[in-house]
């Protein structure tokens, strides 16, 4: 039915995407991933680690699918679709910001700043800062609580011992978004109640930095593609057929009972893009 891209974010790789993928597929979609510049790549300084490499790297990987996709961005992954959407806007059909930062339309922006003003987020004592390297790391002690509270534990465990160090410079670059831009592909943003990374007050801020087709909401922590893909396999579903409820809210505990148990995740393998 449809083609999508997933994006990751900070700290993540495109194996975090391992269990949302065979949902989509099951749902008759082609479903790609990329694991960004960077990431868990070596040789490559931090200073040359921005958010146009992202974005190069992105439509890139759109080309050689050869038909526009439905990019979907993920936390620091919404400011790296919004690049590659503002470079070449005719390679997707449409964007979906999930608990995702954002720039705002015809404004310069920093995720910096976003971070910043976010009163209530819990990610701030779980990042260790390696100013030599202008790199951020995330203290593995306290990922789970942060990241993936409403995740099986066992898929939260591998979770966190995937975690990479991150780039700093992609954080602290301006961007935006323009009507002829990223601004002109239809927009839908998906929220999560739970996050204590983008708390759900910041993720209603920044949904009106555009105009978004769909706004939805899940019941979850900051990685439902973990804790529930099932019900966010759906909701991407819904969005690419046009069939989405603008306030259908997806509960981590009921969706827990519906997940298959005891899944873990592929064995580990080096990270390359999909």
């Amino acid at each position: 039915m449809a083609a999508f891209l997933l994006i990751h974010g900070a700290w993540h790789d495109e194996r975090c995407w391992e269990l949302l993928v065979p949902e989509l597929a099951a749902r008759g979609h082609a479903v790609h991933t990329l694991t960004l510049p960077g990431h868990w790549t070596r040789g490559l300084p931090s200073y040359q680690i921005s958010l146009r490499r992202y974005g190069h790297a992105i439509c890139a990987a759109a080309r050689q699918i050869g038909e526009p996709v439905t990019l979907v961005g993920h936390s620091m992954g919404g400011m790296a679709i919004s690049r590659a959407a503002e470079m070449q806007p005719t390679l997707f059909d449409q964007l979906v910001y999930l608990t995702a930062y954002l720039p705002r339309m015809n404004r310069w922006t920093r995720m910096r700043s976003l971070v910043l003003s976010d009163e209530t987020t819990q990610l701030w004592p779980a990042v260790r800062t390696d100013w030599l390297r202008f790199r951020a790391h995330i203290n593995p002690d306290l990922a789970t609580e942060t990241f993936y509270h409403d995740c099986p534990k066992d898929l939260a465990d591998q979770a966190v011992g995937r975690l990479c160090s991150q780039s700093g410079l992609p954080i602290v670059e301006f961007a935006r978004i323009t009507d002829k831009g990223a601004g002109s592909r239809p927009m839908s943003y998906i929220e999560c109640l739970q996050d204590r990374v983008i708390s759900p007050e910041l993720q209603k801020r920044m949904q009106t930095h555009a105009a978004f087709k769909n706004v939805l909401t899940l019941d979850s922590s900051h990685s439902p593609f973990l804790s529930q893909p099932a019900a966010l396999a759906e909701m991407l579903h819904g969005i690419v057929g046009g069939r989405v409820s603008k306030h259908k809210i997806a509960s981590s505990r009921h969706a827990k009972l519906a997940e298959r148990k005891g899944v873990g995740f592929p064995p580990l393998a080096e990270a390359k893009a999909g």
